[in-house]
């Protein structure tokens, strides 16, 4: 609606201007401007500019179904194309791209997208910049003689994406996703809640410290307010998003990292119950499968989405049942968002994990079973080109507790690029010298202060 509504708006813009146009000309001299013969012809010249400039805003707004891609995301009020759901999953962030409609003005809604990052840390930083034993790690394959991620100038992911929306607004609509992600970041973006070698996960993708992943597969239904995904998808739970464009800092939460589900497959509805209210449920075959049952995992999915005000959202998500890799428990998510004022925004965010990971596939004490994280946000939009944030994260795991403090700004200096620097502190004076939760054979990890910066192109 506010998509429709802004297209509306400009396009009466238009037609009104060409008509005030014309009226003015009409004021002087007899109804004719110098040039003109005769004031009919004058009146037709006037409202036929005033139609070409009506076309040229409607065609130019990426907000419409079955859009091209030649507008700046400036144009439509939310950023085009749902970027946050279609291309960065349910987290929150800009710079998530718009796509291309592969077949033009034909209206297929088939859209082609992707982004590209590079990037730089200076050491781990407990989250997706580690020594590449992500995968190892959670499997108990010990030390992972692929090398470390940091110190390095790294692709940190390489996305591209085929996308057609299910439009249910006028009866039974379909659609679907295909997504590929290559870099650094690939193990993250992999499977590896699934038995070794199926999917994605283990089965020659891996290429040194750079890995291919396919976070995303899945065919989509919709009718009315009522959609539903079945395939291979990005969780709903949680802020933060696997897709780096969809982030505001190049790092990740601890508790994101460790204790959230990154995908799922299964069955995921979507149903909007109102102006203001979504809500969602569905069934899944555990945490971070891709088309795989690993221990029988057989969980729910679901929670809302509830706009309290133009102002403040609410957004609770959970995932409870036989979670697959991480045995059986719940994960539940709530992250509160408030606009205080056109350029300053607070996030807060409250995660509690209890689990059994039985740890036949390894190490246990690597991963929690029972976690608690809070994450505060403090955003200020400095101008159009510079944002400023900072977060602040409690995460306690298996009775210890890990700090990070974490300041950067999206420097954007032209359409479609984001540059993001920061500085993040750690510290955990209990976690030190031990075999830390997420550790990165670095005894030191979560006691230090990694400077960062990464820039993405979206396209």
């Amino acid at each position: 609606m506010v998509r429709r509504s802004w297209k509306s708006l400009l396009a009466s813009m238009a037609l009104v201007g060409g008509m005030a146009v014309g009226n003015t000309a009409f004021a002087n001299g007899e109804g004719c401007t110098p040039g003109c013969s005769d004031c009919q012809n004058c009146e037709q010249i006037f409202a036929d500019a005033g139609q070409k400039l009506t076309d040229q805003l409607a065609s130019m707004s990426c907000c419409g179904e079955g859009a091209s891609c030649c507008a700046p995301a400036s144009v439509c009020d939310d950023g085009c194309a749902d970027p946050l759901s279609d291309v960065c999953g349910e987290g929150g962030g800009d710079g998530c791209g718009e796509g291309c409609d592969l077949f033009g003005e034909s209206g297929s809604g088939i859209t082609f997208g992707g982004w590209t990052q590079f990037g730089y840390q200076n050491g781990p930083d407990g989250a997706f910049t580690g020594d590449g034993q992500f995968n190892d790690v959670r499997f108990g394959a010990g030390s992972n003689p692929r090398g470390n991620e940091w110190n390095k100038f790294n692709l940190n992911q390489q996305g591209l994406y085929l996308n057609k929306t299910a439009d249910g607004s006028n009866g039974l609509g379909f659609g679907f996703r295909a997504e590929m992600i290559y870099g650094v970041d690939g193990n993250e973006a992999q499977s590896f809640g699934n038995n070794p070698g199926s999917y994605d996960f283990k089965n020659g993708f891996d290429h040194g410290i750079y890995e291919w992943a396919l976070p995303q597969l899945y065919a989509e239904v919709a009718t009315g307010d009522l959609s539903v995904k079945l395939g291979h998808f990005y969780t709903p739970i949680g802020y933060e998003v696997i897709p780096s464009g969809g982030n505001f800092f190049l790092s990740r939460q601890l508790t994101f990292y460790n204790s959230e589900p990154f995908t799922h497959t299964g069955a995921l509805g979507t149903y909007a119950a109102g102006d203001n209210l979504q809500i969602l449920g569905g069934w899944t075959l555990g945490m971070d499968t891709g088309f795989d049952q690993l221990r029988g995992g057989n969980a729910f999915l679901g929670g809302f989405i509830y706009s309290l005000s133009e102002s403040t959202s609410l957004t609770y998500m959970m995932t409870a049942g036989n979670l697959g890799w991480r045995g059986d428990g719940s994960i539940n998510s709530i992250v509160l968002s408030h606009n205080w004022t056109d350029k300053v925004q607070t996030v807060h965010q409250f995660d509690v994990l209890g689990s059994n990971n039985p740890g036949d596939f390894g190490d246990a004490s690597a991963v929690a079973n029972n976690s608690t994280g809070l994450i505060n946000y403090a955003f200020y939009t400095i101008n159009d080109k510079m944002k400023a944030g900072a977060r602040q994260e409690w995460y306690k795991a298996d009775g210890t507790s890990y700090n990070t403090m974490t300041y950067g700004v999206n420097i954007m200096p032209m359409d479609k690029l984001v540059i993001r620097p920061e500085v993040r502190h750690m510290w955990a004076p209990g976690a030190a010298g031990a075999a830390t939760v997420g550790a990165a054979g670095h005894d030191d990890l979560f006691n230090q202060t990694v400077f960062g910066i990464d820039a993405i192109v979206t396209y």
